[in-house]
């Protein structure tokens, strides 16, 4: 009889011991997504923790949150979702929340010509609170409203390739790439 590791006095003990061993093993990811207000932020990241859409807006007041627990090469990973207000009153609240962070997706709408003019505002902030070892993404959305789009593909790519980041095209409505978008990046972070 092998006496090397002590047996557990109880049930309770073992489950403890299995409990402890499971969160041990669990992999922590933090997702930070900026970007300008109403740009769909806070559209993804639902899409992406509960598989739906909300078509009423409400802006972000500060910082909002999402949790998933979500598999990469046999690996289960805690991802954490920082929704960030992309309202300039909240510049601190944002600042403190970049530490840490493994991945920053910096969202722009691809009907809004503002809201991708403003990258590089968000790209210098991102820059100078971060911790610089984050990976960044840019995420074209809204790619589902054709008629309305003003920001081209070829445009956002030339902007992602200048800065060294992932690009991918998303539609938080439909959900076309939303999913994709995510399994890349966090594939891409493990692999790293």
């Amino acid at each position: 009889m092998d006496h090397t590791e002590a047996r557990p006095k109880s049930i309770t003990e073992l489950v403890k011991k299995q409990c402890k061993k499971t969160i041990q093993s669990l992999q922590w990811i933090k997702v930070v997504a900026v970007g300008n207000t109403s740009v769909g932020k806070t559209c993804l990241i639902k899409h992406f923790c509960e598989d739906k859409f909300s078509a009423g807006y409400q802006p972000t007041i500060g910082v909002d949150y999402g949790f998933k627990t979500y598999s990469v090469n046999d690996t289960e990973l805690r991802v954490h979702l920082w929704d960030l207000s992309g309202n300039s009153d909240y510049l601190d609240v944002r600042s403190e929340l970049y530490h840490s962070t493994q991945i920053i997706l910096l969202v722009f709408d691809v009907t809004s010509a503002v809201s991708f003019t403003s990258l590089d505002n968000w790209y210098k902030e991102i820059t100078r609170f971060g911790n610089g070892g984050a990976h960044v993404v840019l995420v074209a959305n809204k790619i589902d409203q054709k008629s309305k789009r003003v920001v081209s593909t070829d445009d956002a790519v030339r902007w992602a390739t200048a800065k060294n980041v992932q690009y991918f095209e998303t539609s938080a409505s439909n959900g076309s790439g939303v999913n994709k978008m995510f399994r890349e990046t966090l594939k891409k972070v493990m692999d790293e």
